[in-house]
């Protein structure tokens, strides 16, 4: 998801801002829009005009404050935590400042830890300078997410551009000189704006302030880069003539390029990078902390929980609706089907699975009605062999009892040579694979003979 990065660089009487977009670590511009203004009100105006509409969630909005209205004091402690630290701060300020510690706002920047304790680097504004600043965007109703302090905000964002070197920012407001090495500042000088042409004076103290820079560093080979609406060709030849090296700054963004102009805007939007910036400030915390858009934020949540758990109670219930729909048709379905059963079956005592019983109920059926009608050797296809005996003597059966294997045949006729004719006849159907008289006797008058026969059915699928 893109979110969008705003630097906003407020000089002396011209805004401007700078709209970069980040989409998975790819930066592109947005825009870059500069307006002129005369007093707050105006500026308020512009604030709104440039920043209107919606603000979404990932947006970070970052300004500086001036590098002169700071004092900026590096301090030891013998100790590594961090909540200690920022407690003692302001007792180690007090004693360094000469404006007191409650007048002012603080921010630091933890330094390396060391083997006795931390440096750490704080800043301190004017409260006063601070309100005023934030009152401004809340004028104009712009949230504001970051507070710096110049040069350090512009060494953040541009760091990965200017690694080693000496970044002279001109701007119409101050002109700040800082040393970058690993694109950390390392120090720093302040001076009064640069009046356009720049005058003798103010090139010869730059000069000598680079020269400090450079000889403090023991890097005397470190080029200089200009930014800023001041930090023009003028400034860039008349330090070239003092034997320089001097480029003017210019970024490359998704292939637009930025000039130095915009440069310090666009620094403060790529600042919004990195939140929490190990080497920079961030005065917009603690009891200066953005609340207006946390609170937008919690009620949009809150809004979005309870449309979230209505939604789920309806789903809930819709289910549970159905669910006691379909149970109800379910049961009513299984009393039908019992009374189904019961109907057929009325001697049944125990229903525990109607359509399981059925299934066996069925297949039982299907099995004695393939011993009548079905198959090779089903009962009427024995019966049908039976009634093509030759004609013989009277011949009267008693009882006819087949299995899948076998048929008994029980019966009287007149002789035994008529019972021997009827096994001979019979033992030559396709359907028997054996004919046998088991029993054959003269009743005792002498009128008839009793006789037993048992036929072998051939199995499906013998050979013949």
């Amino acid at each position: 998801m893109s979110k969008r990065l705003i630097g906003i660089e407020i000089g002396n009487r011209v805004l401007r801002v700078a709209i970069l977009n980040q989409d998975k670590g790819q930066i592109s511009v947005g825009s870059l829009q500069e307006r002129s203004y005369a007093d707050a009100v105006e500026l308020t105006d512009h604030l709104q005009e440039l920043l209107a509409g919606e603000f979404r969630i990932g947006d970070q909005l970052v300004t500086r404050l001036q590098a002169r209205t700071a004092y900026v004091r590096r301090l030891e402690f013998p100790f590594q935590d961090e909540k200690k630290i920022a407690a003692a701060i302001p007792f180690s300020l007090a004693t360094q400042l000469p404006v007191a510690i409650d007048q002012c706002a603080t921010a630091i920047q933890m330094g390396q830890p060391a083997e006795q304790g931390a440096a750490v680097l704080a800043a301190a504004v004017p409260t006063e300078k601070l309100l005023s600043l934030l009152g401004t965007f809340e004028a104009a109703n712009v949230p504001l997410h970051l507070v710096d302090l110049s040069p350090f905000c512009y060494v953040a964002g541009l760091g990965e551009q200017i690694s080693d070197s000496i970044l002279v920012c001109a701007t119409d407001q101050e002109t700040t000189v800082a040393l970058v090495q690993n694109g950390r500042l390392e120090d720093y000088r302040v001076l009064p704006a640069i009046a356009p042409p720049p005058q003798a004076a103010q090139l010869q103290q730059i000069l000598r302030d680079i020269r400090v820079i450079k000889q403090i560093a023991g890097a005397e080979e470190l080029g200089i880069s200009l930014m800023g609406e001041r930090g023009t060709s003028g400034l860039a030849e008349a330090l070239q003539a003092s034997e320089l090296k001097v480029e003017i700054l210019s970024l490359d963004l998704g292939g637009q390029l930025i000039d130095g102009t915009f440069l310090p805007a666009v620094a403060l939007a790529l600042r919004a990078k990195a939140a929490r910036a190990e080497r920079s400030f961030n005065f917009r915390r603690g009891q200066y902390a953005l609340k207006g858009e946390w609170a937008n934020l919690k009620r949009k949540l809150v809004l979005l929980a309870a449309l979230l758990g209505v939604t789920v109670l309806i789903l809930i219930g819709s289910m549970a609706f159905k669910y006691s729909d379909q149970a109800g048709r379910a049961a009513q379905l299984q009393a039908e089907m019992v009374d189904v059963y019961r109907s057929l079956f009325p001697e049944a005592t125990t229903i525990v699975d109607v359509p399981l019983q059925l299934r066996s109920v069925i297949r039982d059926l299907q099995e004695k009605g393939s011993l009548i009608t079905g198959g090779h050797a089903s009962a009427l296809a024995v019966l049908k062999e039976i009634s093509r005996l030759p004609d013989l003597a009277t011949v009267e059966f008693q009882e006819f009892a087949m299995s899948n294997e076998e048929v008994k045949l029980t019966g009287r006729t007149a002789s035994f040579e008529a019972v021997n004719q009827m096994a001979g006849a019979l033992g030559e159907s396709p359907l028997f694979s054996k004919v046998q008289v088991s029993d054959a006797k003269m009743s005792l008058d002498g009128s008839r003979i009793d006789f037993r026969l048992l036929l072998s059915l051939v199995s499906p699928g013998a050979e013949q």
